[in-house]
């Protein structure tokens, strides 16, 4: 992407606020939404990799894991859960620039697919595909995940990572991601949700969540139970529903840490009150001498602002990043 079509994502993505003045229009939520997310994604993609690397999830962490690690860790856990192995034709839904894809598609000589509905996050990804040797194995397709191009049956198993909650209809996209299995195979859907914890009486609560919602272009936020209940509806048989935060985390490394600054790595170091201090410094610099796209530091901000949302929200309880539902079509 160049620096005159990363200005225009970070104007779209600055007018997005934003995103929510579609709630009151289904129809027109249906088919903009998509579009919004792309471009919230165009804007931010950079930054995410600077912090983040390829991977774009949390991960339950335990003691003295550093991120990446828990990353890999929970992709090839996840791959187990999922019996994936050689032969295999599996989609990543929400695929981001392809880490998952990357780590799965490495350790299980499957064929991985990830589906996608952002241009610059897919070729970013191709290139990363390209450098890990998995040409062969691993494909983008670049699709709207309510709406993907497929013949009924086309996959022997499906998972996502913190996906669907973009999604502007989670009904219809368990649907259209139930079509696309075949019969008998089986589903992981991990996802952002509010734990029991939230309270929707709550001022503060419900605050938290509208920054959330806002700052991560992650819309109308479901419960646990409501999640599970558009996988029920779609079909699906659930075999197993937990927060992998509470059942496989440690209390003692909590997923929000690294957005704390509490990894030690340089880009750890940014996300610290002294780190974000220079990074918003920088970036305003850099956008005067015309060397960073004009929206740049304002991009900065919100995402500090969505990592301050997400903190909170984890140290309060109310939110966590990593339910998941393990489906099955049944056969």
């Amino acid at each position: 992407m160049n620096r005159d079509e990363l200005q225009h994502a970070l104007q779209d993505f600055h007018g997005l606020g934003n995103i929510e003045k579609l709630d009151s229009d289904d129809a027109l939520r249906v088919t903009e939404q998509p579009r919004l997310v792309s471009r919230f994604y165009d804007a931010v993609t950079s930054f995410y990799e600077f912090g983040w690397g390829a991977t774009f999830h949390f991960s339950p962490r335990r003691p003295g894991e550093n991120l990446r690690s828990s990353q890999q860790r929970h992709e090839e856990g996840i791959a187990k859960l999922l019996r994936i192995g050689p032969k295999m034709i599996v989609a990543d839904v929400g695929c981001g620039v392809g880490g998952p894809l990357i780590t799965i598609g490495r350790s299980t000589g499957a064929k991985i697919v990830g589906i996608n509905f952002n241009a610059y996050q897919i070729q970013r990804g191709e290139k990363l595909i390209d450098q890990a040797g998995l040409g062969d194995s691993c494909s983008f397709l670049y699709a709207d995940f309510m709406d993907v191009p497929l013949k009924d049956g086309t996959f022997d198993a499906l998972y996502s990572f913190e996906a669907i909650c973009h999604a502007p209809d989670r009904k219809r996209t368990f649907c259209e991601l139930f079509r696309l299995l075949k019969p008998g195979a089986e589903a992981a859907f991990i996802d952002w949700t509010l734990t029991d914890k939230f309270d929707a009486s709550n001022t503060s609560h419900v605050q938290i969540r509208a920054q959330i919602e806002r700052n991560n272009a992650t819309p109308d936020l479901l419960s646990a139970d409501e999640y599970v209940a558009a996988v029920e509806s779609a079909g699906f048989e659930v075999v197993e529903k937990l927060d992998q935060q509470v059942v496989v985390g440690d209390p003692s490394t909590p997923w929000y840490m690294a957005l704390e600054g509490r990894d030690f790595s340089i880009s750890s170091a940014a996300r610290t009150p002294v780190g974000r201090s220079f990074t918003a410094v920088l970036t305003r610099i850099l956008e005067r001498l015309k060397l960073a796209p004009k929206g740049t530091s304002e991009t900065s901000r919100i995402l500090n602002a969505a990592a301050d949302s997400l903190t909170e929200a984890g140290k309060l309880g109310i939110f966590t990043p990593s339910f998941l539902v393990h489906a099955r079509k049944p056969s």
